[in-house]
């Protein structure tokens, strides 16, 4: 029975009862269910007939934006797709065009020829002699809208194709040709013009993550000009970023960029407008005051910090609603004396017991949309003195002496050009590109600045130092039933072990998340080539069976062992080199072995039991790869229940321990400190040393991790240095 049929049975069985008293429990009942329902009700049909499958074809659908969740069959055995309608958040509806462009079908695949205008290709139809050819429909960029550049039919007919003939005879390139002259079986061209140069703002801010958004929308509201450059598409054009059941395949999308550190392992970057925000699991988690007076000094302003954190949750966040397995994860943290048998809601983390989260997944909503930091400016759109551009990637930052005062960017046109800032730049790109652009830019150890082959502005060996990726410990606990997606509710923090558990499970969890971190191989085997070939059997039988499975995490307090991150080249656009170096200090290992006891007591709970009892597994017998031998084997060494990746077997040493946790080491997702508070930046508004009105408000300031999920930490600062800087760009002269 689903879990929506049992709430159904057990509120008709309400009916039935006599008391009116009983009424009032029944609907207690029902709620405890948190029921969701997917896909949602509110759906439409595309109108795109391509081929079938249309789960292979994902971008030829939902031109109208949304999440393609179905399919039916059109034309001669074709497909035509069923989507999500989009949820808008105040953005404005999106605009198309047809790009007059009359290539070779598919249009598609000579993408680099449509869409002089910007944006992607959503649609095509046939075009030129006979219709043999095709033109294509392009949807724009669900943001500002950006410089456009020139286009232009240049009047020259000459022998097909037109890019092996001069053209263009007004300047500009050749992106394009349409047949001209008899039967038009001859070509003109046509050609784009560069785009100009956005207009100046007091405050440009680079990245529009959870950080970037947050201050833009504080410096916007006080009345300051700002411009937001994002380096990826829109979070309205990357629809899998919307929703909670569609949360764990994000980071297999084009919303995340992965990357392998040199340790072996695969991180996963952000490259969506919003940031970390709409790709993450959506906890939303205040830390306590002590954290950020031990991490930024006595002059940090907590109220002013804490009115930030009040003012985004209130927008964005709201607390995780009850379910049945929310009520028995919460009193097995209270049997493993972690916790309250029933916590309450707490938007501020509960040392040494446990609460209920807040998210920025709507758990009350039916289909659990999601509100990332994006929402908070498609919700300003209109506000003129605010604009945010997607597909921009700043290349550098531009310095008058020590001043910043522009930064060299490649627009979505492919084209570069230099935008001015008459206040400052804030970097917000995050602890893995901040750090990069600052050394591209001249901010740096003048070794690896000299290697580059870039000029010094600012010598400082601690840029990309004291990387952290938050070491954690993950228990796949194969669960004994099949139930719908489950995401956080309770959690619990411990001061004397310093760990802090939270859960998720079923869904798509396992099985996305075990395609991108490979952490069922070694990391010296977790190559690109690996993940192609993993890829069929996690979506497969195997990932269904991996679904299966609840998610149960240890994050540590503080990581001791610390990484670096090191631009490659003078280019922005090559991913910098990431070495995290886990388990170089000891405590960080010892660390592995609590999270790994505190896991166990929690898994171990009678409460857990009737949900992970290894008896009821019936495994996939010989389909079952070695890596997945132990499935087949029952509990291993003393929990009650079976464990993924596969623990020692009983009576294991520490040694064969500690070769276990570095064969299954992952990456956190949360990254901090290579740009950190009294290394690189300092005073109250995180300025760049050495620099005059540059500035970085995301997680590389922070010196150590927070002690929970950090996007709530981290909003929370971008809004708090954006609106001390609102207060300080009052006072700033322009730029001249």
């Amino acid at each position: 029975m689903s879990r929506g049929e049992a709430v159904a049975a057990q509120t008709e069985g309400c009916k039935e009862m006599i008391p009116l008293a009983f009424a009032f429990a029944c609907l207690a009942v029902a709620r405890s269910y948190n029921v969701s329902s997917w896909p949602p009700a509110d759906l439409y049909w595309d109108g795109q007939c391509k081929p079938c499958p249309a789960i292979l074809y994902p971008d030829d659908h939902c031109s109208q934006g949304g999440v393609l969740v179905g399919e039916r069959g059109c034309g001669v055995a074709f497909c035509e797709g069923q989507c999500t309608v989009p949820d808008l958040t105040g953005a404005p509806e999106p605009d198309f065009y047809w790009d007059d462009q009359c290539t070779a079908c598919p249009a598609r695949l000579y993408s680099n020829q449509h869409c002089g205008r910007g944006g992607r290709i959503v649609e095509e139809r046939a075009c030129g002699p006979a219709k043999a050819h095709c033109e294509a429909k392009c949807r724009l960029p669900q943001s500002t809208a950006s410089p456009q550049p020139e286009l232009y039919w240049d009047g020259q007919c000459k022998a097909c194709p037109a890019s092996l003939y001069s053209h263009c005879s007004r300047g500009g390139t050749l992106v394009g040709e349409r047949g001209c002259g008899f039967a038009n079986i001859f070509c003109e061209g046509h050609c784009q013009k560069p785009a100009p140069a956005p207009e100046p703002a007091d405050w440009i801010i680079v990245g529009g993550g959870a950080s970037g958004c947050a201050a833009a929308a504080a410096l916007a509201d006080a009345g300051e000009e700002v411009l937001v450059l994002e380096r990826g598409a829109s979070d309205l054009d990357r629809p899998l970023t919307e929703f909670a059941h569609t949360w764990p395949q994000v980071v297999n999308s084009k919303a995340a960029q992965l990357i392998r550190w040199r340790d072996g392992t695969w991180g996963a970057v952000a490259n969506v407008l919003g940031g970390g925000t709409e790709i993450n699991g959506g906890l939303y988690i205040e830390e306590e005051p002590d954290f950020f007076k031990e991490s930024f000094g006595e002059d940090f302003q907590l109220e002013e910090f804490y009115n930030s954190s009040s003012w985004v949750a209130q927008r964005l966040a709201e607390p995780l609603q009850a379910s049945q397995f929310g009520a028995s994860y919460a009193e097995a943290l209270h049997e493993a004396g972690a916790g309250r048998a029933k916590p309450k809601p707490s938007l501020r983390m509960v040392e040494n017991s446990s609460w209920v989260a807040y998210s920025t997944f709507n758990t009350s909503a039916k289909t659990w949309q999601r509100r990332g930091a994006a929402d908070l400016l498609h919700e300003r759109s209109s506000m003129k003195n605010l604009r945010f551009f997607t597909g921009y990637q700043v290349l550098r930052v531009n310095f008058k002496g020590s001043r910043a005062t522009s930064v060299l960017v490649q627009n979505n046109f492919g084209q570069t050009v230099t935008v001015q800032a008459k206040k400052g730049v804030i970097l917000a790109s995050g602890a893995i590109f901040t750090p990069q652009l600052l050394q591209v830019s001249g901010v740096g150890d003048p070794r690896l600045l000299s290697k580059l082959g870039v000029k010094e502005v600012v010598a400082n060996e601690h840029v990309g130092q004291n990387f952290v990726d938050r070491a954690i410990m993950n228990f796949g606990v194969w669960s004994s039933q099949d139930r719908p997606l489950y995401i956080g509710y309770a959690m619990s923090s411990n001061s004397t072990s310093k760990i802090t558990i939270e859960s998720e499970g079923w869904g798509k969890i396992a099985s996305s998340f075990a395609a991108v971190s490979l952490a069922l191989f070694p990391p010296d085997q977790r190559s690109e080539a690996m993940r192609a070939t993993m890829g069929p059997l996690f979506s497969g039988p195997i990932g269904k069976m991996l679904d299966q499975m609840i998610q149960v995490v240890g994050l540590n307090h503080k990581t001791y062992s610390r990484g670096s991150v090191e631009a490659k080249s003078s280019n922005a656009r090559d991913t910098p080199e990431v070495t995290a170096n886990y388990f170089k200090d000891e405590r960080d290992m010892q660390q592995q072995f609590t999270a790994m006891e505190a896991l166990k007591e929690v898994i171990n709970s009678e409460a857990m039991q009737h949900l992970v009892n290894a008896d009821t597994f019936k495994g996939a017998g010989a389909v079952v790869p070695v890596y997945l031998s132990c499935l087949d084997q029952g509990p291993q060494t003393d929990a009650r229940a079976i464990i993924i990746p596969c623990l020692p077997k009983s009576g294991a040493s520490r040694e064969e321990y500690e070769e276990h946790f570095r064969k299954t080491i992952v990456s956190s997702y949360h990254y901090f400190g290579t740009a950190s508070f009294g290394k690189v930046v300092e005073g109250s508004e995180f300025k760049v040393k050495g620099t005059d009105n540059l500035h970085v408000a995301d997680a590389s300031i922070f010196p150590d991790p927070t002690r929970v999920n950090p996007q709530g930490t981290i909003m929370a600062m971008g809004h708090y240095l954006g609106t001390r800087l609102a207060k300080t760009g009052r006072r700033l002269s322009l730029y001249v």
